[in-house]
């Protein structure tokens, strides 16, 4: 009878240590399986890219976008790049985008919460785009040229003298578009340029002086102009600017 009482007794007092051990494990357990996040935490891996952007940037180049995510929501940050030396916050969820910059090395910097560390993101950066790259969607709805010398304008036809039109082209979208001009039956392309179109802008007016040579024997002297867009495959032809010879 003793001898059971005192192996009952080696039993439980065996048992008490594992049942001790596997109840203060278990809130330890809990602890490691949770994905629970404390506020402010840093994330795992922020990252920042320089990606082309849609509108014209500085000095009417093309246009980059950087774009700031997986920081921590509200985070102050400092992006230094070319030229650029800005302050700002993300938002709520740890993103933000700010265009209209330009093509460059970028990276951004934070202090970690609670502590004195900072850490700094090396942006990716897109290939630089070619001049007249990127999206174009300029659609030109009406090319037209208007002259502006007065009609019956009287002249020394022994002379050179000028004639001056107006071009005028209206477009939608966002893009560039490419001109050039011939002078009366002459195919040969002069002053070519192009304009850029963006919101709000729809319309640009194209001043061309050109140059008449003399005709000394006539009584009057007439030309005109024609105003090309080859990417529209598009042209529009100037009424006849009409010179009145001075009589001698």
């Amino acid at each position: 009878m003793n001898g059971q009482t005192n192996r009952r007794r080696c039993l439980v007092l065996l048992a008490a240590p594992l049942l001790a051990s596997s109840v203060a494990l278990t809130p330890a357990l809990a602890a490691h399986g949770s994905t629970a996040t404390e506020p402010g935490a840093a994330p795992v891996a922020p990252s920042c890219q320089l990606l082309p952007g849609g509108n014209r940037g500085p000095a009417g180049g093309a246009s980059y976008k950087l774009h700031l995510g997986g920081f921590p929501a509200n985070q102050a940050v400092r992006i230094e790049g070319p030229k650029t030396s800005l302050q700002v916050k993300v938002n709520a969820k740890g993103v933000l985008d700010r265009p209209g910059l330009s093509h460059g090395a970028y990276a951004v910097s934070y202090k970690v919460a609670g502590s004195q560390q900072t850490k700094r993101v090396t942006c990716a950066t897109a290939p630089a785009q070619k001049p007249g790259g990127g999206k174009q969607d300029v659609r030109v709805t009406k090319v037209e040229v208007v002259i502006l010398t007065p009609a019956g304008t009287v002249i020394d036809c022994a002379k050179p003298t000028t004639a001056e039109f107006d071009g005028k082209i209206t477009a939608t979208g966002t893009g560039k578009v490419r001109y050039y001009w011939t002078f009366a039956s002459s195919s040969t392309p002069v002053s070519p340029g192009s304009v850029d179109f963006a919101p709000p802008i729809t319309g640009h007016a194209l001043l061309h002086v050109v140059e008449v040579p003399p005709q000394p024997n006539a009584s009057t002297v007439s030309t005109f102009v024609t105003l090309h867009l080859p990417d529209q495959k598009q042209s529009a032809r100037s009424g006849q600017v009409t010179f009145t010879c001075e009589k001698k």
